[in-house]
């Protein structure tokens, strides 16, 4: 690794580096998200409101297949951090190989079973007979192009290189934001060509990749055939710091359709409709948390395996402050302007209606999304995988689906759109109390060893 980076992520001020690296992953994160808003904007302009819902219904699909690439490029990440900060930098590029070799493994076998039983998966999500046909058509394309899912930006990162993930994803939005209406309208795809556009520019963004660890001078440590041979153990250990983003994806997916099964029952597809367009617009906005997250990680890596316990204390306090802080100005801009966030999509008075109710439920609990996540960062940079591994089953199994049912039980539609406030303040509380608690047992066991 080096040096000068080594000492910069062990040395310089955490807020200087907190500034510096979330910032370039935040533009990263949001131009990756900004390619799922594309093909909404398109899809909903090119071929309706019900052809956008159907769409977005796909979401847990997709959160489950980035949840291979989420599992792997944690997993990944927090031990190439950990063996730089430690200079072995041999265990850095076997951890590449074999994090590029698991992702492809999983993600062909995800593609090929839920191919050959698209029809009931689709009826699980929820998808009627209206929204069928186009679900249908964006899916399979999608689902064929899962090896192309991501572009290991994570890996990237985990070395230091934060520019080079952002010209990654830069590069891929810019290639989706031509495809999509070159797609859509010229050639008159409808949705397969909007999952067409989507996977070509996941192709240009693991080409990338493979051009920055295969062909480029920038990558720190050198990959050679031997890194490809496969290491049971390492993949192991990969899957299970990795194992919590593949469970909180997963549990994501699940509430996610236990809420589009209350939502067809209580306010049918335009219900449905409407929230497919919120979801994919909150996935954008609150972007910047990730970003804050994934910068986040190699310094708690780096300094974690320094000793520098002080100094991961005030990364994560700093990323709390500023995950709140955010929260509150995009929760703003959600109430004030609701309806004009919305018509940005669709113009079906009916569904707008429905929306801005909804969105301004949603958006008051966008200060409380932080702390989850940045307390599992804290845990995977840290190799800590059983108590990353329980949190988002503890959110979305323990908190999250029985508010859900409790609410919509008490005030039906309203009920729904109120839970992601209720279940994400609880969980906020109850992280930050964990956090601290945690914290507060590493000083003393680090003092212990002084």
């Amino acid at each position: 690794m080096d040096r000068s980076q080594t000492a910069k992520l062990t040395k310089d001020p955490i807020s200087k580096l907190l500034l510096s690296f979330c910032s370039q992953t935040t533009l990263s994160v949001m131009l990756y998200s900004f390619q799922s808003l594309i093909n909404t904007y398109f899809v909903a302009v090119g071929v309706g409101a019900y052809a956008a819902g159907a769409v977005a219904l796909s979401t847990p699909i997709l959160l489950i297949i980035g949840s291979f690439a989420s599992t792997v490029g944690a997993g990944g990440a927090s031990i190439i951090s950990r063996a730089l900060g430690k200079n072995d930098p041999e265990k850095a590029a076997s951890t590449v190989a074999n994090t590029l070799i698991f992702f492809w493994m999983i993600s062909s076998m995800f593609s090929v079973l839920s191919l050959l039983m698209l029809n009931p998966l689709l009826e699980l999500l929820a998808v009627d007979s209206v929204l069928m046909p186009y679900a249908k058509g964006y899916t399979e394309i999608i689902l064929i192009g899962a090896v192309t899912a991501t572009g290991f930006s994570s890996l990237i990162r985990a070395e230091g290189n934060i520019r080079f993930s952002i010209y990654q994803w830069t590069i891929s939005a810019l290639v989706n934001l031509i495809l999509d209406p070159l797609f859509i309208f010229y050639f008159d795809m409808g949705v397969e060509g909007a999952a067409l556009a989507t996977v070509i520019s996941q192709m240009v963004s693991m080409g990338l990749c493979m051009y920055y660890y295969f062909f480029s001078k920038r990558h720190v440590f050198p990959i050679y055939r031997r890194h490809f041979r496969v290491r049971p153990g390492l993949m192991g250990e990969i899957l299970s710091i990795g194992s919590p983003a593949l469970l909180s994806q997963i549990c994501n997916s699940v509430f996610l359709i236990a809420i589009n099964h209350r939502l067809g029952a209580l306010g049918g597809p335009e219900a449905i409709t409407a929230f497919g367009i919120i979801s994919r617009l909150r996935s954008f906005i609150v972007m910047p948390i990730s970003g804050i997250v994934q910068g986040l990680q190699p310094i708690i890596g780096f300094n974690y395996a320094a000793g520098l316990n002080k100094r991961v204390k005030e990364a994560i306090r700093l990323s709390i402050i500023a995950s709140i802080v955010y929260g509150l100005i995009i929760m703003l801009v959600c109430i004030l302007l609701p309806g004009k966030l919305i018509r940005i999509f669709i113009h079906e008075e009916h569904i707008v209606s429905i929306g801005i109710t909804a969105l301004q439920a949603i958006a008051l609990s966008f200060p409380f999304m932080g702390a989850l996540t940045i307390t599992a960062a804290y845990f995977q940079s840290t190799g800590k995988a059983l108590f990353a591994f329980a949190l988002p089953m503890m959110s979305v199994v323990l908190i999250s689906i029985p508010t859900l049912y409790m609410l919509a039980w008490l005030f039906e539609l309203q009920g729904v759109w109120f839970t992601y406030l209720v279940a994400d303040g609880i969980t906020f509380l109850l992280a930050i109390v964990f956090l601290q608690l945690i914290l507060k047992r590493q000083t003393e066991h680090t003092k212990e060893k002084l």
